[in-house]
Formats: C-alpha cells, structure tokens, sequence
C-alpha cells in the first residue's frame, strides 16, 4: 500500500480555508464520505474518537489522522494543505498545515502500517515538506505526492 494507491486527484487540496482542527476534520470526513459512498458524519466520529486516544499531529507541522473502515470498502485518503496553520494538539506544540488522512479497512491493517511509515518518512522530509507547502494548486501538490 503506497501513496500512489491511496490518493486520487480528486482528494489532494490546496489552500484551504482551515479554522480549527475540528474544522479540518470535517471536511476531510466529507471529502472521504463522497469517495466512499458513506455517511461522512460516521468517519467524523471516527476520527474524532481517534483523536482523543491521542493526537495525529506528528511534528513539524503535520498530521497524519487515521480510522478503520469496513473491510467492503477501499482503503483511501485525503490530504489538504491548509491556508494557514492551525492549532492541533501536536505533541511538539508546533501548529498543522498539513494533514494526510488515511481510511483503511480492517482486513488491510499490516499493510496499513508499512504505508503509515512510508508517508511518514516522505512527510518529514525538510526539502519535500518545504515543497507541498510552496505548492499553489492541487495538481502540483498531488503530483508531488505521486512521485515516488
């Protein structure tokens, strides 16, 4: 499970008007929802009950939230740059611009964890961190995202 196959075009954003941590979250649950053909509201939940086990944001500006789905549906994700940084409860007290979302059924959590790794190794990468963050549309930041 590499990047390439969890993302599609049509869930790599751009500049998006983030307020809060709660804000993001729900718009990657409606963006996820539409893909998934699923109530957007259940992978809200979801992710905010993940979130309260502990927080997603990883460091340096970046959160990867992650939920199980059902095991009948694909594993996916959303990414979104956001516009300005918010606050996210990071464990190094550093806001997020940054949150890579990935929904992944139940039957696919090994490979789940080797995709975790992979993304978070490329994610903080200095040079490729200072490049999604000057990217100024969601092609450019999904092609950065594709290139393995």
């Amino acid at each position: 499970m590499k990047i390439s196959t969890l993302l599609t075009q049509d869930s790599v954003f751009s500049k998006v008007n983030c307020t809060s941590k709660k804000g993001a979250l729900e718009k990657i649950s409606h963006i996820a929802g539409e893909k998934l053909n699923i109530d957007p509201q259940i992978l809200f939940t979801n992710l905010i009950a993940r979130e309260k086990i502990g927080s997603t944001g990883v460091g340096a500006g970046i959160a990867i939230p992650h939920v199980k789905i059902d095991s009948s549906l694909p594993a996916t994700a959303v990414f979104i740059q956001c516009e300005t940084a918010i606050d996210y409860d990071s464990y190094d007290g550093n806001k997020v611009d940054l949150l890579f979302a990935i929904f992944v059924p139940e039957d696919l959590c090994q490979q789940y964890l080797v995709a975790l790794s992979e993304i978070s190794k490329k994610l903080l990468d200095k040079p490729f961190l200072r490049q999604l963050r000057n990217a100024e549309s969601d092609l450019a930041l999904f092609k950065l995202l594709q290139a393995e």
